[in-house]
């Protein structure tokens, strides 16, 4: 299964100076417990927002640095090259940010994981649009502070 995990606030802020704009431990705590055990994939940015490996989890970065490297992950150069080694581990894909990469991800997901924070934000980076409509609900909660949602794709992914 191919994912994409992403909270964004009401402007679809997803980020500034490549960190949350929030600070929600409960929406932390369910991000955690889905991506664990999995494999996340993210950009480089995203990663050095991290700032460490996530644990539990098979970490893939994807940089156009050809130099990048770093202890605990995986470096690709294209989303297409990370998918591909991604799937031959057969866990659950997660594609967890940047902007760059949910762009680059909408069309190849199986699946929705999205946190609807609530507010508005001061950001630098936003979520994309993603043709909801190709997607039905499969789960629905409400949270303090955000509405969390799951989906999953009418018809496979091209």
């Amino acid at each position: 299964m191919v994912s994409l995990i992403a909270a964004f606030d009401e402007n679809r802020v997803i980020g500034k100076n490549n960190k949350l704009p929030w600070h929600i431990p409960e929406e932390m705590e369910k991000f955690k417990k889905i991506t664990m055990g999995n494999v996340v994939i993210m950009g480089r940015k995203t990663f050095e927002g991290i700032g460490k490996p996530l644990a539990g989890r098979i970490n893939m970065v994807i940089t156009e640095d050809q130099n990048f490297h770093c202890e605990g992950i995986d470096v690709f150069h294209s989303v297409e090259k990370a998918l591909k080694e991604a799937l031959k581990l057969q866990r659950e894909v997660f594609f967890i940010g940047g902007a760059s990469i949910y762009r680059q991800v909408a069309d190849l997901v199986d699946k929705l994981y999205i946190s609807y924070i609530h507010g508005k934000y001061d950001g630098d980076s936003y979520f994309p649009e993603i043709k909801l409509e190709k997607f039905r609900i499969i789960k629905e909660e409400n949270h303090d502070g955000f509405d969390y949602k799951e989906y999953i794709r009418k018809t496979p992914a091209v």
